[in-house]
């Protein structure tokens, strides 16, 4: 019986281990997402029309701009770019920051989401790939997972990573092999994971990229009247 729970505890231990680096490399991979780097290359190109004058405010997880409508003879607050958490662009509520100060932000953004990208996203498919090539055709499952992280979080904006049942699910694997209970194939096994993590990704996927879509059409009907009246160029988003 205690070796049954000693062999429990070792296999978690070692799963736990290798699903928090996972995690921290999806995470990373996430952050630095050429989807993201390219919306705020875009959003960047957006300052050039823009007057000196324009000052940028924080609020509730979007930059605004607050521009001077003249149909109105008053300034109005506009939707000018969102940027997923963690981001440089976010201050504080109620505090504004001149053009050049954003421009500056901005910069700096897109300055280490390319870090991650380069120094993250990229070795991560090299080596995937090199070990399916050179080591284990196994790899290419993984090699797979990467490719689907990417595209999905592409389509849908949203960061994917393995949640704790994917742990139980490993955990279980392993131990029921290592008491000799029972002996899953790799062959078998893998692709069974790798195809309850993909369709599980897919499907969340989907479910939030719809959602998004139907704010963002509420939020750009309201957006471009505002815009049209402010005279002011449009936002990605």
């Amino acid at each position: 019986m205690w070796d049954l729970i000693k062999q429990w505890v070792v296999v978690f231990l070692l799963t736990g281990v290798g699903w928090a680096v996972t995690t921290l490399v999806l995470f990373a991979m996430g952050f630095g997402h050429l989807r993201t780097i390219r919306t705020l290359l875009r959003v960047r190109r957006l300052l050039a029309p823009l007057p000196a004058g324009t000052v940028f405010h924080w609020r509730s997880g979007d930059v605004v701009v607050t521009a001077y409508d003249p149909a109105a003879d008053e300034e109005v607050s506009l939707f000018f770019a969102r940027v997923p958490w963690p981001t440089l662009l976010k201050w504080k509520p109620g505090t504004g920051k001149s053009k050049d100060r954003m421009r500056g932000r901005i910069d700096a953004e897109i300055a280490w989401r390319t870090a991650l990208l380069l120094l993250v996203t990229v070795p991560a498919f090299a080596v995937c790939a090199w070990l399916t090539a050179t080591a284990d055709p196994m790899w290419g499952y993984a090699l797979v997972f990467l490719v689907a992280h990417q595209t999905l979080t592409a389509l849908s904006g949203r960061i994917f990573f393995l949640k704790f049942w994917a742990v139980a699910m490993v955990t279980t694997y392993f131990c029921l092999d290592r008491v000799n209970l029972w002996h899953p194939s790799p062959q078998v096994a893998a692709p069974m994971f790798c195809g309850f993590v993909l369709l599980s990704i897919l499907v969340v996927g989907l479910i939030d990229r719809s959602e998004r879509k139907d704010e963002a059409a509420r939020r750009d009907t309201a957006d471009r009247r505002a815009r049209t009246r402010a005279n002011l160029p449009g936002a990605p988003h």
